[in-house]
């Protein structure tokens, strides 16, 4: 058998054959194994149009891009509060602007694409450069900016006055005032921190009329690229080019143990497969995988979707049946060169996203398979190739089941010790794994698997986690051992540990806030550490983590006695004391994530409520403490000089893509939607007529008003409706 490549272009570098591509295209001679694929690449080749806009009589190729153009038409008459027809980034960059929904150059870096209305004061543009960005800018179009005559390229909209008034100003005495809006009308992107670093291309495009600009990308999208921090398709197409690298390398060398210059190796790499006929792969593996430590994997992945495919538990969600084809594609989509390319792309373009596997550490060959498993179907599903994507799905289900039959996911954990916690790393990479599917399930998956995962799969992972104890999740004080006294693989199981269940309760809190589920998990019982900074996290030996805390976490830090719970109810409390401020402070982006999460589920309480009276001062207190916390944090945390941030992210490289902060750098904007809700709490009325009220009827929800709900539209209505926001 014959491995699938993973481009038409690789095979051509390669000279490798790959499954039959027997649809050929009569111009360009490309083949297609699909004949739906070579109907839409024929439409490249003709200048036919029968896709016709009957508003403004365009005409189009594709019945998508016609259907696009249908939401944004208003007949070829501009109008005020109508869109325009370049997006905001195409104007503010002066590029020619495709006016798709996204523009073809947003949707080649992967970022949002927006469209601000018409009107007299859009930037400092004229009205006609709005309409047509074509057309060449004059000498009198544009007024002389400082900003831009100094080289500096400001978000469209903020000008150099908007950051001067900003500087100018105390930022708690613009936000007490209200001022910060008149002065500053994009204020919000102005408090991605840190502060030094205001100027950046994702926060660009986002709108001065609606500051939670994540939030409201993450509820109107689907899939993990659209929605989170995946990276620019360009970053990620240069991901996949030094994967692809590494295996040209092994092979041309004919060194598969040989270091390669990308720092993407994730192991040796075997030479690529022959071609061996179909029967050689019946009852045993291609020759030249007997080389690969990986291969081992791909066997025991491959007997254990067989199981599940075979025998089906009852209401079981996995729907294929076993034969030899499917032996043969699950061989070629798990084989060892898959695997190492699709954790490959996990580490470098979804890891920053959810951090909680130790990569310095993490070993695909001794790890679980399951996990193995997972982690590489995250991999091909934000792949930048369409092929990975495509495969992907088919696997979720299967990869799912294997993981929530797992015997350490389902068996009975002893009581741990401080000092045997290391002997877990099993049930902890399986709770890691059932993580993973929960996301690519909720994000990837079909409604059908999205309640699953949101009323069932997820239930079990809390219940699991609850076995093993949150309160165990507790580092020792490496800061008081001497260097030969420190355990680096104790420390990485015991952070491992921490950071998977704060995220099984951020995932816990993403399910309240978006689909309107009650929580399962509560602050109370959340005893344990917070995650410890990223450059302790990310230090690849022992000596450097070791020096690492020394230097962010000597002895005497607050860190030591900081629990999860304790951070949370010092944030409820009247004020904070100056030394509590810059404590909570210095715990980083996840931690203040998980924090301003946490309100939610707060609030979450209060509205479910059923008294007439509800003392929200606790609610308000943490929504001002936390607010103080992030200002503090947002001015010192500068790259080069915050342990939380390692890499700067104007010059990411594949090999130090995995060090990125991913979306919780956008936790101030959990914050600005928990500060609305709460001003939207309400005290309902009192009954009429009697007790208990006509049956069926009682005020609504003044928030949300549909619990458990699968898609994410009233939330999305709730965050773009916004359109002024009182502090």
């Amino acid at each position: 058998m014959s491995l699938e490549l993973s481009s038409p272009e690789t095979e051509e570098i390669l000279g490798a054959q790959s499954a039959p591509r027997k649809f050929q295209c009569p111009t360009c001679s490309r083949r297609y194994k699909r004949r739906e694929h070579l109907s839409r690449h024929a439409t490249s080749h003709t200048a036919e149009r029968a896709h016709r806009c009957n508003s403004c009589n365009g005409a189009f190729q594709r019945a998508d891009v016609l259907k696009r153009h249908v939401r944004t038409c208003n007949g070829g008459t501009p109008r005020s509060g109508a869109r325009r027809r370049a997006c905001d980034r195409c104007v503010r960059q002066k590029k020619a602007c495709s006016s798709h929904d996204p523009c073809q150059g947003c949707a080649k870096r992967g970022i949002l694409c927006y469209y601000s209305p018409v009107s007299d004061n859009v930037g400092n543009l004229d009205q006609t450069q709005i309409l047509d960005p074509t057309r060449p800018v004059k000498d009198g179009d544009r007024k002389e900016d400082p900003a831009s005559s100094a080289g500096i390229t400001l978000p469209f909209g903020i000008t150099s006055e908007d950051l001067q008034a900003f500087a100018a100003s105390s930022l708690d005495d613009l936000l007490n005032s209200g001022a910060l809006e008149q002065a500053t009308p994009n204020w919000p992107q102005l408090l991605d921190p840190p502060l030094g670093r205001v100027i950046r291309e994702d926060l660009s495009v986002a709108s001065s009329n609606h500051p939670l600009y994540f939030l409201g990308r993450i509820t109107s999208n689907t899939g993990l690229v659209l929605s989170f921090e995946c990276g620019t398709q360009d970053q990620r197409e240069q991901i996949a080019s030094a994967l692809q690298f590494e295996s040209l390398h092994a092979v041309n060398a004919n060194m598969p143990d040989q270091p390669v210059p990308s720092g993407l190796s994730l192991g040796p790499v075997p030479p690529l497969l022959d071609n061996i006929s179909d029967s050689s792969t019946e009852n045993c593996f291609p020759m030249n995988w007997l080389s690969d430590p990986l291969s081992l994997k791909t066997h025991d992945i491959l007997l254990l979707i067989q199981e599940v495919v075979t025998i089906k538990p009852r209401n079981s969600a996995v729907t294929l049946d076993w034969s030899a084809a499917l032996k043969n594609a699950c061989l070629q989509f798990f084989s060892p060169s898959n695997l190492r390319r699709f954790l490959g792309m996990y580490w470098a373009i979804w890891h920053p996203n959810v951090n909680f596997v130790h990569r310095p550490t993490f070993d695909p060959v001794s790890a679980k398979p399951a996990l193995v498993a997972a982690m590489a179907l995250m991999g091909a599903c934000v792949s930048p190739e369409l092929p990975d994507n495509e495969d992907a799905r088919m696997w979720l289900n299967c990869v799912e089941e294997i993981v929530f039959i797992d015997d350490d996911f389902n068996s009975d954990l002893p009581n741990s010790s401080s000092g045997s916690l290391a002997i877990h790393r099993r049930k902890i990479q399986i709770l890691q794994a059932a993580f993973v599917v929960c996301l690519f399930q909720t994000w990837e998956g079909t409604d059908s698997s999205k309640g699953r995962i949101r009323r069932y799969r997820f239930a079990t992972l809390v219940s699991t986690a609850r076995d093993i104890g949150i309160a165990t999740a507790t580092h020792l004080n490496y800061a008081e051992l001497a260097r030969h006294e420190f355990e680096w693989k104790e420390f990485a199981v015991r952070e491992e540990l921490i950071r998977v269940f704060t995220w099984i309760f951020l995932l816990d809190t993403a399910f309240v806030i978006f689909n309107n589920l009650p929580p399962r998990l509560v602050i109370k019982e959340m005893k344990m550490h917070m995650a410890s900074p990223e450059a302790c996290f990310q230090a690849p030996t022992a000596d450097q983590c070791h020096n690492q805390i020394l230097l962010h976490l000597p002895a005497g830090s607050c860190y030591w006695d900081i629990s999860f719970r304790g951070a949370f109810e010092s944030l409820s409390k009247n004020s904070l004391y100056p030394d509590t401020c810059q404590a909570l402070a210095d715990l980083g982006y996840l931690n203040l994530f998980a924090l301003t999460s946490a309100i939610h589920s707060q609030i979450f309480q209060y509205r479910s409520s059923v008294s007439t009276w509800q003392n929200l001062t606790p609610v308000r207190n943490t929504l001002s403490n936390w607010r103080s916390v992030w200002q503090l944090f947002s001015s010192t945390s500068f790259f080069g000089i915050s342990p939380h941030i390692t890499v700067d992210d104007q010059h990411l490289r594949p090999d130090n893509m995995w060090r990125r902060i991913g979306f919780s750098r956008f936790c101030h904007e959990y914050w600005l939607l928990a500060n609305l809700m709460a001003e939207r709490l309400i005290i309902p009325g009192p009954l009429q007529g009697n007790d208990y009220g006509p049956l069926g009827e009682g005020p609504l929800d003044p928030i949300l008003n549909k619990y458990d709900q699968t898609s994410m539209r009233q939330v999305n209505e709730l965050i773009m409706g916004l359109q002024t926001f009182q502090l």
